[in-house]
């Protein structure tokens, strides 16, 4: 190309190697380039795309203490600070697998192994631009979501520019299962791997069959993929979503896994796999990709306080499963990850989260009185919009709290959110509908008790209806129902012991704290005064119960 072409480009160069930054900068004045910046790390580039729209950016792999060079184009694209025509370069001496990987995901326009000579750098640059100038259309009507428009042009520029056929090609795939055309993308990769075969063209046909639920022929294709740096990855997240619908959760998350540890940097694939843990119920798996996620997402666009929660989350489902002693050591740690959020995140945008984490941890304590005290005095937590992880966790809270009817509220709210067509999306219903279904053992567990209770109750076997009443009240200590059924059974019996006792306080608390219909308050009022003829040391100069209107 004519070095004036070059001229009047704009050109950024990040790069936190002196002597490199200065070699590069002057392979790019031979070139032809005089519009030259650089920058030594993220952060000077990033104030630098606020304020020139770049033509070119070649940035290195490596860049310090901070973001690197796939987190600096993450953010350049989710900041809208990369134009669709802009040619974007990573240059590294990096050539791990794991580093190719995610390059591959993030798709750069081209990847450029160092050393490198000059000879080198300016065929890679020209066949960049040679590639945007005559695909420009295509870029910009995908940039505006165009994507009808993008195909169209995609036939045209497949007559006037042939030696740009693969790239076209792949482009259109794209579009055709990005805009559900999903017959039609899988013919046309079915041409195109009759003409030659392509690893990405054989992944396009086979996401296609998924699409339409041919599961056998697309894990049979997905499985042949693997094998392939190029669509070694994606090959495997399609697999592993693929095994979740034929409900093989277990191959599906060592499946995910090996993906996961293919191309670390993706972190929504992290969240997905910590999902599918928890699904399988690894409890302590969940944690170490909760412990790693933070770490990667450090200083990316996904370096959020909730990264820290769902960690402190996973560590209290875990402690519920442990010994006292490592349940103590879980919770402690849970219970740090928390007080630290103020050391990097403004920790009042998630007040009401934390407090729901504290409060799990009380409950999960035992101290159940302190964990209702918290979360039942968490304020504004309905008008907030909440992320689909924070719903959940507010549904475990009030369930493990025993307030049911506030935990399916916020199972409510997960459903409407969860719209997503992605593996994410997908594995947070498979862990929606897990709750649910506690919910409803619990229920029909309650419902069995409640009705062997009545039964017992009935047959005047009032100290075995106190019992069972009890037994379901610990399951759902702030239904004021089951309450009010155990201290009539209570009433009715010899007296309290030292074992009832407890619940007996617990209900009667719960009760002068509820708003009652008439009929149950005059209820209320008959047991109790029975029960403090009988026990005055149960008497409470709390208020009466409210009237519901």
């Amino acid at each position: 190309m004519n070095p004036s072409f070059f001229r009047c480009k704009q050109v950024l160069v990040v790069e936190d190697c002196a002597p490199v930054r200065a070699t590069v900068k002057s392979m790019l004045q031979t070139i032809g380039f005089e519009a030259i910046h650089l920058a030594r790390n993220s952060t000077e580039a990033l104030k630098k795309c606020y304020e020139i729209p770049f033509d070119f950016i070649l940035c290195d792999f490596n860049l310090g203490d901070c973001k690197d060079g796939y987190q600096l184009f993450e953010a350049l694209k989710q900041q809208d600070l990369i134009s669709p025509l802009c040619c974007f370069m990573i240059i590294s001496a990096e050539s791990q697998r794991k580093i190719v990987h995610g390059m591959i995901e993030l798709q750069p326009d081209d990847y450029l192994l160092k050393p490198f000579s000059y000879p080198v750098l300016e065929e890679r640059i020209i066949r960049m631009v040679k590639s945007k100038i005559a695909l420009r259309k295509i870029y910009l009507a995908i940039a505006e979501h165009d994507y009808p428009l993008a195909i169209e042009e995609c036939g045209k520029a497949l007559n006037a520019k042939p030696e740009h056929s693969q790239t076209i090609y792949r482009l259109k795939g794209e579009l055709l299962l990005k805009t559900k055309a999903y017959e039609k993308a899988e013919t046309f990769y079915r041409v195109l791997n009759e003409a030659k075969s392509y690893p990405w063209a054989r992944l396009g046909f086979a996401i296609a069959g998924f699409r339409q639920e041919r599961w056998e022929d697309s894990e049979l294709e997905l499985i042949d993929l693997t094998q392939f740096d190029e669509t070694k990855v994606e090959a495997l997240d399609w697999l592993s979503r693929l095994l979740v619908k034929q409900n093989r959760y277990q191959r599906a998350c060592e499946t995910l896994t090996e993906a996961a540890l293919l191309s670390p940097k993706n972190i929504t694939r992290q969240q997905t796999l910590s999902n599918l843990t928890s699904i399988i119920g690894d409890k302590e798996a969940a944690v170490r990709i909760h412990s790693k996620l933070v770490a990667a997402a450090r200083h990316s666009i996904h370096d959020t306080a909730d990264n820290y929660l769902n960690h402190a989350r996973a560590l209290i489902d875990l402690a519920q499963t442990k010994s006292v002693m490592e349940r103590a050591v879980h919770l402690q740690h849970a219970s740090q990850l928390v007080t630290g959020l103020n050391k990097r995140f403004n920790e009042a945008l998630v007040q009401q989260e934390v407090q729901l984490v504290r409060g799990r941890i009380l409950a999960a304590k035992g101290q159940l009185a302190e964990a209702k005290e918290l979360i039942h005095g968490i304020t504004g937590l309905k008008n907030k919009k909440l992320t689909i992880d924070s719903c959940m966790d507010a549904a475990k809270a009030y369930f493990e709290i025993g307030d049911l009817y506030e935990s399916e509220y916020y199972i409510d709210e997960m459903r409407r959110h969860l719209a997503k067509d992605d593996f994410l999306t997908e594995t947070q219903q498979l862990m929606l509908k897990m709750e649910q279904n506690r919910h409803q053992e619990l229920k029909d567990k309650i419902k069995t008790i409640n009705q062997e209770a009545s039964e017992a109750y009935q047959h005047g076997h009032y100290g075995r209806a106190s019992e069972l009443f009890n037994e379901a009240f610990e399951y759902m200590p702030s239904n004021p129902v089951i309450a009010l059924n155990m201290l009539q059974a209570m009433s009715k019996g010899t007296g309290l012991t030292v074992e009832t006792m407890k619940p007996a306080r617990q209900a009667i608390a719960l009760l002068e704290q509820s708003e009652l219909s008439i009929t149950n308050q005059e209820r209320y009022k008959k047991y109790y005064r029975t029960l403090i003829n009988k026990h005055p040391e149960l008497a409470t100069k709390n208020r009466a119960p409210s009237v519901a209107g």
